[in-house]
């Protein structure tokens, strides 16, 4: 199975609404078309962080239902372009992965489409 993980630092974005986010993600919990597992963490390191990972045997149509959902709200998207990366790891975890979304542009990020073909 793969992963998508999405990584929020709200001190990158003050105003960013942490609790709607959450709301917003543990809405894609139902999904069950989509999501196999899942898992929340938030914690501190040089600031708070807070992660989103979700665990999907289809990780190009769960990244493009997380980027509409979230990236693309007109509430949300700002914020998430200066606070957040999102990665999607394979099927042997870390060892193979790549960047879907990083609030700094010179990152290099695949698309969905792309997502299929690179994991």
């Amino acid at each position: 199975m793969k992963s998508i993980s999405v990584q929020v630092q709200p001190e990158r974005s003050p105003g960013i609404d942490i609790a709607r986010l959450t709301d917003l993600f543990a809405e894609l919990v139902s999904r069950v078309d989509l999501v196999r597992q899942h898992a929340f963490h938030s914690g501190e390191d040089g600031g708070a962080y807070f992660n989103f990972t979700f665990g999907t045997e289809q990780p190009g149509e769960l990244w493009r239902t997380i980027f509409e959902l979230i990236y693309e709200a007109p509430e949300h998207k700002v914020h998430m372009a200066v606070a957040s990366m999102a990665v999607c790891s394979g099927e042997s975890g870390w060892d193979t992965y790549v960047q879907l979304f990083h609030w700094n542009p010179l990152v290099p990020v695949v698309s969905a489409a792309e997502l299929q073909k690179s994991i």
